[in-house]
């Protein structure tokens, strides 16, 4: 919920006098790190900047066991609160947990006319798609116990989101960007033109559903630019399947699996195939960097 709280703060941070106009992608990362720190700040929380972490890797070392070698995945941000002692099974029905893991994309054309639609969709919707599979798959749970991470994704955009994504071909690009409660849709990679198979990776036939609730902060107008269209989609429930072995994340933060190794398996198989490959990257955004790097589970007591 804090998370949630930051981000309607972010608009403060990314325009308000004072503040440094932000550019590229980690900018947008620091802007709501910021604006998150307003909100442990204003809660009276300890060392807030200890309960932060940039690049947090998903697992110690990169180890994903069933992986030959390491990968080193990491998210955008990480966020512990456990600390603040105010959690319980009452408020986690409202999202809240100890932890939170954030990816963040910041898409922009500043040289391109507003309104105009991107000519290199196909990178930023790789990009979508990847973030949102490792929130899904490679955040540390344990089967059979109650997860105690949020799983969010920050996007950025200068113009309406319609002129980066996909809308028409492909249905889920839509739903992150309407605001509310939706039900996502990741799979039939392998029907995916070849760009995008390249760009992602050969995951075969891994099918991820979430469901997400959105948050929208955009303008009234846009007359003043640079202005933004920001959005927060933060992962309530995950269910990925491959072959046959499936997990599922649900609401109430239960962690079941269909095999016992099945959690195990498909983030291995993930952190093996999932990535980012360099292409013809356009200027609207700041380099996609791939995030490579991980961390365990932390050991903490239910909320």
């Amino acid at each position: 919920m804090l998370i949630e709280q930051a981000f309607f703060s972010l608009p403060e941070v990314l325009h308000g006098s004072g503040y440094q106009q932000q550019d590229y992608e980690s900018g947008i990362v620091g802007a709501f790190t910021l604006s998150l720190l307003q909100v442990l700040n204003g809660r009276n929380v300890p060392n807030p900047i200890g309960c932060l972490q940039s690049e947090k890797m998903f697992r110690t070392g990169g180890d994903f066991p069933g992986c030959t070698n390491p990968r080193y995945l990491r998210a955008d941000l990480f966020v512990d609160v456990s600390r603040m002692t105010v959690a319980n099974r009452r408020l986690a029905q409202y999202g809240w947990r100890h932890n939170a893991w954030l990816e963040g994309k910041f898409l922009r054309r500043p040289t391109a006319a507003p309104n105009t639609h991107s000519p290199n969709k196909t990178s930023a919707v790789a990009s979508f798609a990847a973030d949102l599979i490792r929130l899904a798959v490679l955040v540390p749970d344990k089967v059979g116990g109650q997860s105690i991470a949020g799983r969010y994704f920050l996007h950025v955009y200068d113009q309406p989101p319609e002129y980066y994504l996909t809308f028409r071909a492909r249905i889920w690009c839509k739903r992150i960007c309407t605001e509310g409660a939706q039900k996502i849709m990741l799979e039939n990679f392998g029907n995916e033109p070849a760009t995008m198979r390249r760009l992602l990776g050969d995951i075969g036939n891994l099918s991820v559903s979430l469901s997400v609730t959105n948050f929208v902060a955009r303008p009234i107008v846009s007359a003043h630019r640079p202005v933004y269209w920001c959005y927060l989609t933060r992962i309530d429930s995950v269910q990925a399947t491959l072959g046959d072995r499936s997990f599922n994340i649900a609401a109430d933060r239960n962690v079941t699996s269909q095999n016992e190794d099945s959690l195990t398996r498909l983030a291995a198989h993930v952190a093996s195939r999932l990535h980012i490959a360099p292409d013809s990257r356009e200027t609207i955004a700041a380099p996609e960097v791939e995030n490579d790097e991980p961390d365990a589970a932390l050991g903490q007591q239910d909320v």
